[in-house]
């Protein structure tokens, strides 16, 4: 990763790096030196705002949460996934409800804090839910995400899984009545505290994503790296980038990242951005049997309603299908 932090510099030298997100596994698996030395790296290659947000993903059993205050981290986000020591056994974590508890008033002394919840683990109670719900009203996180497992949000829309759907309808509607707002479809934050760089991803903004299998957006160039760690390593020793895919998107293309990622934000996304990607785009048109009570027009925002969100993997499979035959057709 270290020699792809240097491609990068040399490719996009000026630009001021407003966030940093290390995450998308367990980093707090990794030695600290190791993460101490990356941000060396980026400092050294970047120009960093004086107001960044550094933000870093970490287990409930991290043995060195204690020292990221001197990497100038000010937002933890902590894996839970469950307030129910019998279901996190079952899904073969190796952190308990206790472990958590000493990690969050470590991190909480020196940044915001993010708690990750999962809905839909194995054994499952109405006990676990009261559990997690019991764990935010008691802490007040800045931060709450809280995901379905992937296939059960497929399975959502059919209502296949009704036990499932009653517990992540009961979390949600705890969590926002103790005051957080649903800024993102998994995503729950007290004021002034959503996650900025998660926002430029929904936003499809410019990001640099590191490692294998990362991705990033800049302008209209989309890529993913490789998902093989040789394969990767053996690129950047060649002075190249591991790109697995690379390309420019077309207006089309744009336009349905643009709105596909829009959609998950409350704000949703703005109408007249959507029709500078594509003329004609005409929403009330394209989606009059969806308004009302999947999507709404408000402002001069388009997004979802709070159905939409609880029903969005089907709700968005449906908006992008319809895109692409609008453009076919015209």
């Amino acid at each position: 990763m270290w020699k792809e932090i240097e491609l990068w510099s040399r490719f996009v030298p000026k630009v001021r790096v407003g966030t940093i997100y290390i995450g998308g596994g367990s980093p707090s698996d990794v030695p600290f030196e190791l993460l101490e030395k990356t941000l060396e790296r980026i400092r050294r290659m970047f120009l960093i705002a004086d107001d960044f947000e550094f933000t870093i993903e970490v287990n409930p059993n991290c043995e060195f949460v204690e020292r990221l205050e001197s990497l100038s981290v000010n937002r933890v986000s902590i894996g839970l996934q469950a307030a129910d020591d019998e279901v996190l056994k079952r899904v073969k974590r190796r952190h308990s409800v206790d472990d958590f508890f000493r990690t969050y008033e470590i991190a909480k002394s020196f940044a915001k804090v993010n708690v990750d919840f999962i809905v839909g683990l194995q054994t499952e109670s109405d006990r676990t839910i009261e559990n997690d719900v019991r764990i935010v009203e008691m802490l007040k996180p800045d931060h709450v995400s809280i995901y379905l497992l992937e296939t059960r949000e497929i399975e959502l829309k059919t209502s296949v899984d009704q036990v499932v759907e009653d517990h992540y309808g009961r979390f949600v509607e705890a969590v926002k009545a103790m005051g957080y707002h649903r800024y993102e479809i998994s995503n729950f934050a007290l004021s002034g505290s959503f996650c900025r760089h998660n926002l430029k991803y929904w936003r499809n903004q410019d990001y640099v994503g590191l490692g294998v299998a990362a991705g990033g957006h800049l302008g209209r160039i989309r890529y993913v790296n490789s998902s093989r760690l040789d394969e990767y390593i053996a690129k950047l020793k060649n002075e190249d980038f591991a790109f697995d895919h690379f390309s420019k998107n077309d207006d089309l293309q744009e336009l349905k990242e643009t709105i596909f990622m829009g959609l998950r934000l409350s704000e949703g996304v703005s109408v007249e951005r959507l029709r500078r990607l594509w003329r004609t785009f005409d929403p009330e048109e394209l989606f009059s049997d969806l308004l009302g009570e999947f999507l709404e027009i408000k402002g001069e925002s388009l997004r979802m309603t709070e159905r939409g969100f609880n029903l969005s993997a089907g709700v968005l499979a449906d908006v992008i299908d319809r895109i692409s035959l609008m453009a076919v057709g015209r």
